[in-house]
């Protein structure tokens, strides 16, 4: 819908009424020529040459108006695209820093601890660590994955996984196994990046970890839900 200016809709009304106020004007000057004033037509020539006058000046004026209101027009599609695009360059952004939610095919992952017997073996050996956990998100970003997640904790540039003590800590939650890794992306490319020899799922055989691995149509993962906070740096 167009918003007409206030300004032209009051130079409008003038108009109108200016135009009203001339045809009085000559519907009385005319009733007085007929009474055979010479003086009245003389009066009524002029006012004529000046209605002409006016009707001109009221048509630039209208045409004027009429060039506004495209300008205004042109400005309004243009604004809408402008901010069309803006906000393509916002949801952009947004998905590249992780805050925004997105959904789309790939795989589901589930890694659980070994069920192996301890024996000579340290019990440590036989739980999932940070680092098994870091190999997997190299793998599947090698691997192309437009998105992951580990236990609903979205994965980004500034995320920590790191062990503290039994429990491991991504992005600051405490998770423990199973451990459920969903990644978007292509889930025969990502697959077989996880499954390559020597790669590692590979590491994790000779220890009796179990790995999962399933192909979805569908996988939603979350945004990053953590605050964002510059301590050494600002906008120049």
């Amino acid at each position: 819908m167009i918003k007409f200016n206030r300004n032209v809709v009051i130079s409008s009304a003038v108009c109108i009424c200016l135009g009203f106020f001339s045809c009085s004007l000559l519907v009385n000057a005319y009733n007085d020529a007929n009474n055979g004033s010479n003086e009245n037509i003389r009066k009524l020539t002029d006012l004529l040459s000046q209605s002409y006058e006016e009707n001109r000046k009221l048509l630039d004026e209208l045409e004027n108006k009429n060039k506004s209101i495209s300008e205004y027009e042109d400005a309004v599609s243009n604004d809408s695209a402008a901010l069309k695009l803006m906000k393509e360059e916002l949801e952009n952004a947004r998905k590249l820093a992780g805050t925004s939610e997105l959904a789309g095919e790939g795989i589901i992952i589930t890694l659980n601890d070994s069920k192996a017997e301890s024996g000579n073996v340290a019990s440590s050996s036989l739980v999932i660590h940070d680092e098994d956990l870091l190999l997997f998100i190299n793998e599947l970003n090698s691997a192309g994955a437009e998105a992951i997640s580990i236990n609903g904790q979205r994965i980004v540039s500034r995320s920590s996984v790191k062990c503290a003590g039994s429990i491991i800590n991504v992005n600051g939650v405490r998770v423990s196994a199973p451990f459920i890794i969903k990644a978007i992306g292509d889930p025969e490319v990502m697959e077989a990046a996880l499954r390559f020899k020597g790669g590692v799922i590979d590491s994790l055989k000779p220890w009796g970890f179990t790995v999962e691995i399933s192909h979805e149509e569908n996988i939603v993962i979350g945004p990053y839900s953590q605050p964002i906070i510059y301590e050494h740096s600002s906008n120049e």
